[in-house]
């Protein structure tokens, strides 16, 4: 009777350090410096590098199309917390996945300060390659640091408190 007990506290043992090991967040960092010399035109045709507009600190690399509604929906905010946190060393970049006729026409309508990149269908490539938006939908919006270790990525429409919270959250 004695040698089932101990088998079963055994058992149950291992199940429970299974279980812990299944429940508990693990640390894995997806690395992308392969974007910092990835060279996408602005939309005035200058061919810049990804890590000409980075971040000193933090960037936050959005990807968006003019079509997609919620995408536009975020571009004044966009604006607003580069224009609120650059001097901090963050940066803001829009690599739109779309055409340069269509972002500059897109530009007249609505006034965007931060980074804008034109990736046309580049832009999916270099999402599926950073593996982290399956779908490959839009929105689709990551923050990595200095190192290209990317901290969080949102898909779908990103709010200001969000951001402020992404930004305020991941050193500590």
């Amino acid at each position: 009777m004695r040698e089932k007990s101990f088998i079963l506290v055994l058992i149950f043992i291992f199940f429970m350090g299974l279980s812990i090991n299944l429940l508990l967040p693990t640390e894995k960092t997806t690395n992308i410096s392969w974007i910092a010399s990835e060279r996408l035109s602005d939309i005035d045709g200058r061919i810049l590098e990804i890590k000409d507009v980075s971040g000193k600190r933090f960037t936050i690399l959005n990807f968006w199309a003019t079509w997609c509604a919620p995408c536009v929906e975020e571009m004044p905010m966009l604006s607003k917390f580069y224009n609120k946190t650059k001097m901090e060393g963050i940066s803001v970049i829009g690599l739109a996945i779309d055409s340069e006729k269509n972002v500059k026409e897109f530009m007249q309508k609505i006034k965007v300060e931060h980074h804008l990149l034109v990736a046309g269908a580049t832009g999916t490539n270099i999402m599926e390659k950073i593996g982290l938006n399956p779908s490959n939908s839009l929105p689709f919006t990551i923050m990595f640091d200095r190192n290209y270790d990317v901290q969080e990525i949102k898909l779908g429409k990103l709010t200001l408190n969000e951001l402020l919270y992404w930004v305020n959250t991941v050193e500590r």
